[in-house]
């Protein structure tokens, strides 16, 4: 499906081209001039890209933190655990009408009964 979508976005981009060679001609040069702005705007505005490369180097760091705090945390959640995942006990109202034997996972029941 999303092939499809990008058909007929590029489809569209196609459609709505010039097909006069003025009009093409004036399309290149508005895009060359908008491109060479975007690429030398720091040139143009090195203050403003000096406090930003500030800005981006502080937001880095703090996501590195962040990140490493995260990992550090979970490691040592499960380690104090004995790398025991944690287990809640739920009351029998939380529960409905479910019962013990339901709540047990299959899979580990059999196991244990075949001795594995």
């Amino acid at each position: 499906m999303s092939l499809f979508r990008i058909a007929v976005v590029l489809s569209l981009g196609v459609a709505v081209m010039p097909s006069d060679q003025q009009q093409q001609d004036a399309l290149y040069e508005r895009a060359a001039t908008a491109a060479h702005w975007t690429i030398t705007y720091c040139d143009r505005n090195a203050q403003q890209c000096e406090a930003a490369g500030g800005l981006w180097d502080a937001f880095m760091r703090k996501a590195q933190f962040a990140g490493k705090l995260a990992y550090d945390v979970a490691l040592r959640s499960t380690m104090e655990d004995g790398l025991e995942p944690r287990t809640q006990t739920i009351s029998d109202k939380a529960r409905g009408t479910l019962q013990p034997t339901d709540l047990a996972p299959g899979w580990r029941g059999l196991e244990r009964e075949n001795g594995a």
